[in-house]
Order: structure tokens, then sequence, then C-alpha cells
């Protein structure tokens, strides 16, 4: 298989997060009442910022999309501090004012996780699948919470999360125990979307974005499954990240 996803090198952290809210309205003005999923982390902060921006100022309506958050521990609730949905909200769905009727929180607390993470995948059907999925790339090559070893058909799930990427969210927050577990949306369910944008800052990343862009599609960069959508899957990537393409 050699599909590859569309590679756009910006200039700098700023004008990623400026196209990938360019992205972002594209879909959202074709498909106002559709859904998409975005990522939580450092990476699409300013991504976040332009898009409440442009939602405050009248320029985006998002009065009518639906958001289904991307992953999150096992668990926790928003009212726990290692939450990625605690984050979600602060950075984007409350400075945004997104209707919470219309966010669909990641099931961490139900008492039977894979019949949850099963309804889950039933709820993104029943909102007419994804429109788009808005994603990072781990320093592993993890997509969402889709660690080394995570194939492409890979659904909604509990999974189990690697010491390097629990060291890794440990510094978003202040001395809270991250869990050893979180629910995913699967690469499979992502790549069901109608297209894919991944957005990669730094030059931290430069080694795996190098790995994923060169390197052939495979479990061990789960990442590199984004190929499979072809020109329906976009890598933004800044010249830091892309240092070594």
């Amino acid at each position: 298989m050699t599909e590859k996803p569309r590679v756009t090198v910006v200039d700098d952290y700023a004008a990623m997060s400026r196209l990938a809210a360019d992205r972002v309205a594209e879909v959202v003005t074709a498909y106002p009442h559709g859904a998409i999923t975005v990522p939580t982390g450092s990476t699409p902060v300013g991504m976040y910022n332009e898009l409440v921006r442009r939602i405050t100022t009248g320029e985006l309506d998002f009065a009518g999309v639906q958001v289904f958050c991307l992953d999150d521990y096992l668990g926790q609730t928003p009212d726990d501090e290692a939450s990625l949905t605690k984050l979600l909200l602060r950075e984007f769905l409350l400075p945004a004012n997104i209707p919470m009727e219309n966010v669909h929180f990641i099931p961490t607390v139900s008492d039977d996780p894979a019949a949850a993470a099963a309804q889950y995948e039933a709820d993104i059907s029943a909102a007419g699948g994804l429109k788009l999925a808005v994603i990072g790339l781990g320093p592993n090559g993890h997509v969402a919470f889709n660690e080394p070893g995570s194939g492409p058909s890979t659904r909604t799930r509990v999974v189990d999360l690697t010491r390097e990427s629990r060291d890794q969210n440990a510094a978003y927050y202040e001395g809270a125990e991250i869990p050893a577990q979180a629910i995913s949306m699967g690469i499979g369910t992502i790549l069901e979307a109608e297209r894919v944008v991944m957005i990669v800052s730094g030059d931290s990343k430069a080694e795996i974005v190098a790995e994923m862009v060169n390197g052939s599609m495979t479990d061990d960069l789960p990442g590199s499954w984004i190929g499979l959508k072809g020109e329906q899957a976009e890598l933004i990537v800044d010249a830091a990240a892309a240092a070594r393409l």
C-alpha cells in the first residue's frame, strides 16, 4: 500500500493553527449540522483560539455542529484534574459557547465501558458519521490514545496506555496521577471521517513525522494509517516538524 496523505508545510505554529482553523471552517460551513471530532493537548490550542475568535465575531457558526470528543481517561470526569474533556471545555467548548447538548462526551464512568464505547460508535453513526476528524500525533506515533500496535480496523474502546504517554500527559496536570487506561476512538473510527486533518508542530516531532511520511503504514506507528485516506487526509506541519522530510 503506497497511499500517502497530502502534506502541507507552513512557516510556524501560528500559520499551522490558522490553516487548521480554515479546514474546520470549510467543513462546518459545508455541513452546519455535521459531526466532527477534535483533539486535546497543546498543539490544537492555537487552532481553538482562532476558531473562538471567528465564532465570537460571527464569521463562523458552530450552533448546529455535533462535537464528538476523541478520547479521555477511564474513570475521570471533567471535575477531575486529569481529564482531557476538562481541557477541551476550557480551551474551546466554553469560550466558543458551543451548546452542551451538541457535545458528545467520552463515556469514561460507565459501569460497562465496552458497551458504552459501542454506543458511542452508534451515536456517531446516528449523527451521520464524522465529516471531519482533526487529530494530532504523539511522539511514539500514537493518534488519540491509539498506542503502537493499533491497527486500521480498531474502534472506540478501552485502551492500555504506555508509560511514555502517561509521562508525557502528566505535564498538563500538576501532581495528578495519570490513569493507566483510557477510552479512545479507534483508528478505524477516525478513518471513516470524510476528511482527516493531522496537525503537528515543533522540532521534537520531526523524527516521527519523517518516519510516518517516508515509511510504510504499520501498526507500530498508528498515525501512518491516515495514508489510507489518500487525498482526503492532510498533514499540516510547521517548518520545525517538517525539518527531516
